[in-house]
């Protein structure tokens, strides 16, 4: 976590809540780099978030930064305290291959000619906030989304590994009829966390090309049909999700029963 958005919002000695129902506070949650990284590659990055003057691509590679950051937090600490066998809170490995994105990425900061196609290469967009008041959503490989609250922006949603498909649909219903339909969990600690149950839901029934090109100058990405074969999904798949957000299960339950049978194998869903 970068620390102008902690002092910001006066986090350092306030707590996260972890997968595994513990906590840390925010200070911890910031990952070391090296001088090079911190005041010559990124500080320029930081800056334009800072200062509300970042591109979608930006915000794009900023989120993949703090996302992979926490996971890698959370690969160090004991799932279990007071049982070291029992692992870690996420696996070591969890964040491999989100931090190989970011470090090929991060590319496009020394080379002007570097190409994402599609660009932004996940879904970037802004929601309203319901306060002033910090919020963060972390949501680990492999469902992969981050929204996180920004001064006088509201709140930051980015989906790593959808190619703007969430995004393009957001925009086409237009916000009220989006929020309807991607926020199904009445029963979610917040509006955003239903939000982003929402999106993750309807994530899992598109059959999104994952295929991936990382070429010296570009990170580019299978081609996305106009019509995007949908997916059945099982109750456990939706129960999974829910607890990555801290959402019980007769919430996720009730989202099944009510969206599940929508998205039936063989269908298709155009996005744009």
């Amino acid at each position: 976590m970068p620390k102008w958005l902690l002092r910001h919002f006066d986090l350092y000695n306030q707590r996260l809540l972890l997968s595994n129902q513990t906590t840390l506070t925010y200070r911890q949650t910031v990952v070391p780099a090296c001088r090079h990284c911190n005041s010559e590659r990124l500080a320029p990055l930081e800056r334009r978030i800072q200062d509300n003057t970042a591109s979608a691509r930006d915000y794009f590679l900023w989120a993949l930064k703090i996302t992979t950051g926490l996971s890698y937090r959370d690969s160090t600490l004991p799932l279990d305290r007071s049982d070291p066998a029992a692992g870690t809170v996420v696996p070591p490995d969890s964040f491999v291959e989100t931090a190989a994105l970011l470090k090929h990425g991060l590319l496009s900061l020394d080379r002007p000619g570097f190409r994402f196609s599609p660009d932004p290469f996940g879904s970037v967009m802004f929601l309203p906030a319901e306060s002033n008041d910090f919020a963060l959503v972390d949501v680990p490989r492999p469902y992969r989304a981050l929204a996180i609250a920004l001064p006088g922006r509201g709140h930051l949603v980015v989906l790593a590994g959808d190619r703007g498909v969430l995004a393009t649909i957001y925009e086409r219903l237009g916000s009220a009829k989006a929020l309807e339909q991607l926020a199904p969990v009445a029963g979610a600690q917040s509006q955003l966390t239903g939000i982003i149950f929402g999106m993750l839901i309807l994530r899992s029934h598109l059959a999104i090309p994952r295929g991936i090109r990382l070429e010296r100058d570009g990170m580019i990405s299978d081609p996305i049909p106009r019509r995007i074969p949908t997916i059945s999904q099982d109750r456990v798949l939706y129960r999974d999700i829910a607890a990555t957000l801290h959402i019980d299960d007769d919430a996720a339950d009730l989202a099944y029963d009510r969206y599940a049978e929508m998205f039936s194998g063989g269908a298709h869903m155009r996005w744009r």
